[in-house]
Order: C-alpha cells, then structure tokens, then sequence
C-alpha cells in the first residue's frame, strides 16, 4: 500500500495513495497502522482523497483501526462519492466522521 504520513503536535495524517483500498492492500494497512499506533498523535486523519473504491475489506481496515485505536479521534478527509456513499450505506459516518478538508477536521477537533 502506497502512503505518506505527516505528523505534528495534534495529529497524524495517513494519506492513502491508492485508488482502490480492497482487500489487496488492506493487509499492509494492518501492518503499517500496527507499526505506528504506539506514536499516533491524539487525532488520526485518513486521507482518502485518492480512493475512487472501497470494498467491504477496506471498510473493515477502517473499522479495524477504530477498534484498535480506541482513545484516538478518527476522521477520514475528503473521501469521494462512492467511499461516502458507502459509509453512509453501512453506518459508520455516525462513528467516524468525514470532513472535506483537514482544516475542517480540526476545527471541529478544537
């Protein structure tokens, strides 16, 4: 799975440079998030504005990180239509909320 994180004082982000987050690269996902959980920063922002598709095996690598990461906010960033549609579709826009931009995302975080 391609990505880049950036971090500072508030939040990491983890930017997802794939156009497909399916069951393909959801294994790698775990891996890398495993590596990084014990320094994320107190909000984890996913950076989707890449992923055109997201099947049921990515959506359970987003619910996997909510899971894992349970005293960390979770926001994803500007996921396109079908990635919105879908957490809509399957309720998971009530337990991680989506934002269009990172400003956005913090400014909802302060």
């Amino acid at each position: 799975m391609q990505f880049n994180i950036l971090e500072n004082e508030q939040y990491t982000i983890i930017q997802i440079q794939e156009a497909r987050f399916d069951a393909k690269l959801t294994p790698s996902f775990h891996t890398e998030l495993g590596k990084l959980k014990h320094n994320l920063r107190e909000h984890l922002l996913l950076d989707m504005s890449g992923v055109r598709f997201m099947d049921s095996s990515g959506l359970g690598a987003v619910m996997g990180c909510y899971k894992m990461l349970r005293n960390t906010k979770i926001s994803i960033i500007n996921p396109q239509k079908p990635i919105l549609d879908l957490l809509k579709l399957t309720r998971v826009d009530k337990l991680i909320l989506s934002y269009s931009t990172i400003e956005d995302a913090l400014a909802a975080s302060a």
